[in-house]
């Protein structure tokens, strides 16, 4: 029997509620802004406008007449704000607030309640205003696609969404990926979800402390439900304007359930790595890694691993060419002699 979740008017629906709640956030973050930060460029020019936020050794201004610009960190000689920001530097170290544009070459000026304070240019990876508003602490990337090959009657619909709040002492992030596979004789779906908060030392977070949760499902490999809660220790290996890698290890507990199996509980050791690049020439490319492996401490032998990638190419300001990836495998898979899933799917992603 064809799936219904595949029908046009089911499918419209869904784009239009997506869209509606879209909407309703750019809706609720319009507001006027100040536009009163300067940047001087190393070839003379001066922009005026509002510093958003520094990340990947691009610089974002939101300017009046030119809409946003996205500047190279390099190319800037100077910024002026009287406003306040959190700098997190290459070593982990983060300092708080404001600007001053007189400062020795290669050297930005941060004034505190101590005074002025000069710091290595290229020493600063991100930058980011201290805000008061909720929303403009919130950082959402939604992407999804859609394939449909009438020759064998196969539809498939992926949707990818995480969301993360960040502060002066943690990030707060939700992630999640949803796929969907319609034939003439059968559906399946596989689906992930995480949540996790990640802690550091408000003057230095080169190291941090993590606690997570996940839940998942996967008909391909006859997994009705894993839902799993742990914690963890994690360091900054490498953080650059262009690279960033991080490392997790910790301890994670899970609670299982396969077909035509009882439910199962296990204690694994949680290992985790993510890898950040990103390339400034046009097309703009940013490349978002992580692989995480879990040997199991209560059953004997048993690894599983999951793994994914995103590959995002800017097509114009907030709107990007996406092409996601991921695998997971279980070596002692229950009912089954299918070890790994995998997908690989492409679209249209935004990030508000």
């Amino acid at each position: 029997m064809k799936a219904e979740f595949f029908t046009p008017s089911i499918i419209r629906k869904r784009l239009l509620l997506i869209l509606l709640v879209l909407l309703s956030l750019i809706s609720l973050n319009a507001q006027a802004n100040r536009k009163t930060d300067v940047i001087t460029m190393y070839n003379g020019d001066r922009i005026t406008g509002e510093i958003v936020l520094l990340e990947g050794g691009i610089l974002e201004v939101s300017t009046d007449f030119m809409g946003k610009l996205r500047i190279e960190w390099p190319e800037i000689s100077a910024i002026k704000s009287e406003y306040h920001y959190e700098l997190r530097l290459s070593d982990g170290e983060r300092l708080y607030g404001s600007f001053d544009s007189e400062s020795r070459l290669g050297q930005i000026a941060l004034v505190d309640i101590f005074g002025k304070h000069e710091v290595e240019w290229l020493n600063v990876v991100e930058i980011r205003p201290i805000e008061e508003n909720f929303l403009d602490r919130l950082d959402i990337y939604l992407s999804t696609t859609f394939a449909y090959t009438k020759a064998t009657d196969i539809g498939q619909v992926s949707f990818n969404t995480s969301v993360s709040y960040e502060d002066e002492s943690s990030r707060n992030a939700l992630s999640g990926r949803t796929d969907l596979t319609s034939t003439e004789e059968d559906q399946s779906s596989s689906s992930r979800y995480d949540i996790s908060r990640t802690v550091w030392n408000r003057r230095r977070s080169d190291s941090f402390r993590s606690v997570f949760a996940n839940f998942e499902h996967n008909d391909e490999l006859e997994l009705n439900r894993r839902i799993g809660a742990g914690g963890g220790l994690g360091r900054y290996w490498i953080d650059t304007h262009k690279t960033r890698f991080t490392g997790t290890t910790g301890l994670q507990v899970i609670s299982e359930k396969f077909k035509r199996e009882d439910e199962n509980q296990d204690v694994e050791l949680y290992l985790s790595t993510t890898l950040s690049t990103w390339k400034f020439t046009s097309p703009e490319m940013n490349i978002d890694m992580n692989f995480s492996v879990y040997p199991s401490l209560t059953d004997g032998g048993r690894i599983r691993t999951d793994g994914n990638i995103r590959i995002r190419w800017e097509l114009v300001t907030d709107l990007f060419w996406d092409v996601t990836a991921w695998i997971t495998t279980d070596n002692q898979a229950e009912n089954t002699d299918t070890t790994t899933d995998y997908s690989i799917s492409t679209g249209i992603g935004w990030n508000f």
